[in-house]
C-alpha cells in the first residue's frame, strides 16, 4: 500500500478524532463501561458534556495512523450515562465544606479565605460514567462499527474526545456497509430499483436544556433515516399527547409518497385516523395529508359527510360481513345465553351450492334473510326481492305476483313469509321450507317452534348502526384495490361508534393481510402497503391471541410487503409480539415509570429512562431504526407541507 492509500485509509477512522475537543482520559474500563476523568476547563471548551452525549476514546494519534500498533487502530464509542466519583473526591468534598464553614461573609473575596492554587486545580477534575456502545475500526478499507469491544488494556492511556460537526454526523448516521448492501437487495425485492437517498428527519439533541450545543444553526448536526427501514417493517411512535407523534407520522407518510413518485412504484398507505388530524387540517398544521396529496388521497368516515366515502357496509349486499357483525353484536349482548333459533341463525351459510336445485333453495333462503333485515329496521337499498316459487306456494300464501319474474317488494315479502310460516305444516309448504329457513321464519314472526313468543328480529336491531344502504361493494375490497393503486387511504375514526371503530378497523386490516398473503402464496408479488395506526392502544390490545389480525400483521406482514406504523402513549398496552417484532422506534416523553420500565426492555433505551420521564419538549425524540446500531437522541423537524410536493 502506498502513502496516498494509507492516508486515505486513515482518514476514514482518524477523521472522527477532533483534537480540539479533548475532554479527558479513561482511567477505568471493562467490556460494558468506561470511567473518564475530565476537567472543568476541558468541558468548558466543548460547551459542556451533556447527559447522553457521545464521546470517543482512542490511543491513536491523528497523523500517526500508519505507524501505530495494530491493536491501537480503533476508536471506542461511548455514551455519557452518569457522573462518577474520583478516588480523591471525598477529600475534596471535605475541603469544600471546611472552606464554606470558615467563610466570614457570604460574598467574601478575601484571598486567604479561598483555596490555594494546587487545591483549586484538583477540584476542577471530575468523573464521568459511560456506556460502551461499540468500536469503530477499518476492514477491507471500510469503516466498520462493532457493537462491543474486542479487548481492553488496563495500562493503555486512552484520550477522550467529544465529537461534533462532521464527525458527529458520521457517527449518528452510520450504517454498516453490509446493511447498505442488504437494504438495496430488499428494495429490489420490493420492486424499487432506483437509488433512494436517506431522508433527514431532525438534528441531534442531547438534553431538554437547549442552550449551548445547539445555540447556532451551524451547531446543528443532521440525522437521516434509510428509506428501506420503513417499507415492510414495523415502526413504533411512542409518547404522550402533544409531544410530536403525529408530526413524525406525517413526515413518514409524505416521504413514502415521494419515494413512490420518484421511483414510479405503487406504495399504498392506509391511515387509521383516530383524531381526524390527517383527514382534516388543524390549527397546529399548515395543511393536512389529504390536502397535500389531494389527488391521491381518499377519505372514509362512519357518518355520511361531504368529501368522505362511507366506511359502512351494505348488509343486503355484503352478506357475510353483515351477518358476521350482527352475530358479534348479539354475542356481546347475550354472551352464551342464546335461544335455539338465534344459535341456528348464527350458523347460517351464504355459500352458493353448485347444483340448480340447491341454488333455488339458496335464493329463497336469501330472500327470507333480507326480509328479516327489513323487518328488523335495516334500511333497504332497493325494494325488490326475487326467488323461485311454484303456483301452489303462491296460492297458499295469497301471492298474486310471480316471485321470480316480477319479484316482491319487501313489504309483500314480509306478508309472504308470515303466511308461509302460518301454513308450515301443510305438505307442500313443509317440503318447500328448508332447515335453514325455519329459524329465520321464527325470528321474523317472533315465535319459536312451539309458537311461544320470542324477541325474534329485535335481537338484530342493535346492529343497525353498522349498516349503510348506499354501498355496492365490500368496503374492505374497495380499500384494498385503492391501496394496490398506490393511493393514500385515510379512515377518519374521530366520529361514530367506538365499538364499530374497532370492528371495522380489524375487518379491513384482516382483509388486507389475507389478500396480500393469498397473492404471495399463489406465487405473485403483492404491492407495498404501509398501515398507520394512531392511538394504537384503542385498536391493538396486549391480550390479543397470536392468531388475531394485528399480531399476525406484525409477525408475518413483512414477507407480504405490509409495513406497520403504530403510535401510542402506552407501551405496555401493545401486544408483546408486536413490540418484539418492531424494528424502528421513535420515543418522546413518557410520564409513567411503568411504561419506562417496559420500554427499557428493548435495545439501549434504559440509558434514557430519566430523560424520557422528565423531558416534555415537543419533538425531542429518542430514535432507534433498523439501520442504526444504537439509540440516538433527536429533535424531530416540524412537519411543513412546503417540504413536500403539492398536488392539485
Amino acid at each position: 500500500m502506498n502513502i496516498i492509500e494509507k492516508v486515505s485509509e486513515s482518514n476514514l477512522l482518524t477523521s472522527l478524532i477532533q483534537t480540539n475537543n479533548f475532554v479527558g482520559w479513561i482511567y477505568s474500563i471493562n467490556y460494558e463501561q468506561a470511567l473518564i476523568m475530565t476537567n472543568d476547563e476541558w468541558k468548558q471548551q466543548v460547551k459542556g458534556i451533556p447527559h447522553n452525549s457521545f464521546l470517543i476514546a482512542t490511543s491513536l494519534k491523528e497523523h500517526q495512523f500508519a505507524s501505530s500498533d495494530e491493536i491501537d487502530k480503533e476508536i471506542i464509542l461511548l455514551r455519557v450515562i452518569n457522573s462518577c466519583k474520583l478516588p480523591q473526591d471525598d477529600i475534596l468534598i471535605k475541603t469544600k465544606i471546611d472552606n464554606y464553614q470558615n467563610q466570614k461573609e457570604i460574598d467574601s473575596v478575601v484571598e486567604d479565605e479561598d483555596y490555594d492554587v494546587l487545591t483549586k486545580n484538583k477540584m476542577q477534575f471530575s468523573g464521568l460514567e459511560c456506556r460502551v456502545l461499540g468500536t469503530f475500526y477499518l476492514k477491507d478499507n471500510l469503516l466498520k462499527l462493532g457493537s462491543d469491544i474486542e479487548n481492553f488494556s488496563a495500562s493503555l492511556k486512552m484520550k477522550v474526545y467529544m465529537p461534533d460537526g462532521k464527525a458527529l454526523e458520521t457517527i449518528v448516521n452510520y450504517v454498516d456497509p453490509l446493511r447498505k448492501i442488504k437494504a438495496d437487495e430488499e428494495f429490489k425485492e420490493l420492486g424499487i430499483t432506483k437509488h433512494v437517498d436517506p431522508f433527514k428527519i431532525g438534528t441531534v439533541r442531547y438534553t431538554s436544556t437547549d442552550r449551548l450545543h445547539r445555540a447556532k444553526k451551524d451547531d446543528l448536526v443532521s440525522f437521516s433515516i434509510q428509506p428501506s427501514d420503513f417499507l415492510a417493517r414495523r415502526t413504533a411512535v411512542l409518547g404522550m399527547t402533544r409531544t410530536g407523534k403525529s408530526n413524525m407520522i406525517k413526515q413518514t407518510v409524505s416521504v413514502v409518497k415521494n419515494i413512490s413518485k420518484e421511483c414510479n412504484i405503487k406504495i399504498g398507505q392506509l391511515i387509521y385516523d383516530i383524531n381526524g388530524e390527517y383527514a382534516n387540517a388543524n390549527d397546529q398544521d399548515k395543511g393536512s395529508i389529504s390536502t397535500i396529496f389531494s389527488s391521491d388521497c381518499i377519505k372514509y368516515r362512519m357518518l355520511e359527510t361531504l368529501g368522505f366515502n362511507t366506511i359502512l357496509n351494505n348488509f343486503y349486499e355484503q352478506l357475510e360481513e353483515g351477518h358476521s357483525i350482527i352475530c358479534e353484536t348479539i354475542r356481546e349482548k347475550r354472551g352464551n345465553n342464546l335461544s335455539t333459533d338465534i344459535g341456528q341463525f348464527m350458523n347460517l351459510s351464504f355459500d352458493i351450492p353448485d347444483d340448480q336445485e340447491g341454488k333455488y333453495k339458496f335464493y329463497r333462503k336469501l330472500a327470507l334473510y333480507k326480509t328479516l333485515l327489513y323487518v328488523a329496521g335495516f334500511q333497504i337499498p332497493y325494494n325488490n326481492i326475487k326467488f323461485i316459487s311454484n303456483a301452489k306456494i303462491r296460492e297458499i300464501t295469497g301471492t298474486t305476483k310471480d316471485t321470480f319474474k316480477d319479484g316482491l317488494t319487501f313489504e309483500e315479502g314480509k306478508e309472504f313469509f308470515i303466511k308461509l310460516r302460518e301454513n308450515r305444516l301443510v305438505g307442500e309448504v313443509k317440503e318447500w321450507i328448508t332447515e335453514e329457513m325455519k329459524p329465520l321464519l321464527n325470528l321474523l314472526c317472533q315465535k319459536n317452534d312451539n309458537d311461544s313468543f320470542i324477541n325474534g328480529y329485535r335481537e338484530l336491531t342493535d346492529a343497525q348502526k353498522f349498516h349503510s344502504n348506499k354501498r355496492q361493494t365490500d368496503v374492505s375490497k374497495e380499500i384494498y384495490d385503492l391501496l394496490e393503486e398506490g393511493k393514500i387511504v385515510i379512515i377518519d375514526l374521530s366520529v361514530g361508534n367506538a365499538l364499530l371503530r374497532e370492528k371495522i378497523s380489524k375487518k379491513i386490516a384482516s382483509y388486507i393481510f389475507n389478500q396480500s398473503m393469498k397473492i404471495f402464496t399463489e406465487g405473485n408479488k403483492p404491492n407495498n402497503i404501509v398501515i398507520y395506526i394512531e392511538e394504537a392502544h384503542n385498536l391493538i390490545g396486549s391480550k390479543m391471541a397470536l392468531t388475531e389480525t394485528w399480531p399476525r400483521i406484525a409477525k408475518e406482514g413483512a414477507k407480504y410487503k405490509i409495513g406497520l406504523v403504530y403510535a401510542t402513549q402506552e407501551v405496555s398496552s401493545i401486544h408483546p409480539n408486536i413490540l418484539a417484532n418492531t424494528e424502528n422506534w421513535f420515543v418522546s416523553h413518557l410520564n409513567s415509570e411503568t411504561e419506562i420500565k417496559e420500554l427499557a426492555k428493548f435495545y439501549d433505551f434504559a440509558d434514557f429512562s430519566q430523560s424520557l420521564l422528565k423531558s416534555q419538549d415537543v419533538g425531542f425524540t429518542r430514535v432507534k431504526t433498523l439501520s442504526s446500531p444504537f439509540v440516538i437522541p433527536i429533535q424531530i423537524d416540524k412537519f411543513d407541507p412546503k417540504n413536500f410536493i403539492k398536488e392539485n
